[in-house]
């Protein structure tokens, strides 16, 4: 996760609290000092968007926690994407970006990367389209397969990015606000709830559905990346909604089994993901923790 959307808005929300402790102004200065030596590292387009939309981010999402409009801390931070989003488009435009050049350069980077990592492959020089893998008559059947999947993973991170950089923003806003609280001796809003008591409103089973359909059908190029993104977050957030489901009926259960169960997922670690966003549609319609209440002394 980029520190920007963690660091960033939890230095400026603890300045703005009037910080009289010393663990206040030592948290200050290390995020001060963090920030500083991070951005005198050279950065590639990809690393410069991601600390423009920090910055876009920051700004939005301090004064939506200040308004005291919007009492969720999910919607306060999703408006924040949204702004940080809108401000980052407008950067590009002033700029002469376009989107494709951003998706080229992750692309030409990460492959780059992979090329490094999997010398004795032969990769070729840029990833391949689709099934259109061009490998020497000596490759193996081995090195065939690993061209085609790393392909396609290198072009959708770099068509997905977008929607991983707003959920870096979702994690560094959740995360701000709950050191926020912890370090500061007089923080401004509410505390935030629990993560096992994490929800939202279940209209937005909806999204879900009519952005799965519009993946399943043709669109023009720029809605078709648009769409995906989409998707992406809104199933990001259906498995943080499964992964709270978990949490809460993890409560009551011994330490040693936890460790255990989590040790067992291990070898299915792609998957629980995907197991977690279905736990969440499903706590949309049985409202799983209600049917599992907490064990005594714990609150809802």
């Amino acid at each position: 996760m980029s520190p920007f959307f963690f660091l960033a808005p939890t230095v400026v929300l603890l300045l703005l609290s009037r910080p009289a402790t010393a663990r206040e102004w030592i948290w200050i200065v290390l995020g001060v000092t963090s920030i500083a030596v991070l951005l005198r590292i050279p950065t590639t387009l990809p690393e410069q968007t991601l600390r423009a939309a920090g910055a876009f981010f920051t700004g939005a999402y301090v004064v939506a926690a200040l308004g005291g409009t919007f009492p969720s801390l999910l919607t306060r931070t999703l408006i924040a994407i949204g702004v940080a989003a809108t401000a980052t488009i407008g950067w590009f435009l002033k700029l002469g970006l376009r989107f494709g050049d951003l998706e080229g350069e992750i692309v030409s980077t990460t492959w780059k990367g992979w090329r490094a990592l999997f010398p004795s492959f032969g990769l070729p020089e840029t990833p391949l389209v689709h099934s259109e893998v061009l490998v020497s008559g000596s490759s193996s059947p081995t090195a065939t397969e690993l061209v085609q999947e790393l392909s396609r993973a290198t072009t959708t991170m770099g068509e997905l990015y977008p929607g991983m950089v707003a959920i870096y923003a979702l994690l560094g806003g959740w995360l701000a606000w709950e050191w926020y609280h912890r370090l500061s001796r007089h923080p401004l809003g509410t505390p935030p709830a629990p993560f096992r008591t994490f929800r939202f409103s279940d209209h937005l089973i909806w999204a879900l559905v009519v952005l799965t359909a519009l993946v399943l059908i043709d669109l023009p190029r720029g809605a078709e990346v648009l769409v995906r993104n989409l998707l992406l977050v809104v199933a990001t957030l259906y498995a943080a909604r499964g992964l709270a489901v978990v949490r809460s009926a993890m409560i009551p259960a011994p330490r040693p089994f936890v460790v255990l169960l989590c040790l067992a997922a291990v070898p299915v670690l792609a998957l629980v993901p995907l197991g977690c966003a279905v736990l969440g549609v499903a706590d949309t319609w049985l409202d799983l923790r209600r049917r599992v209440p907490p064990p005594q002394g714990v609150a809802p």
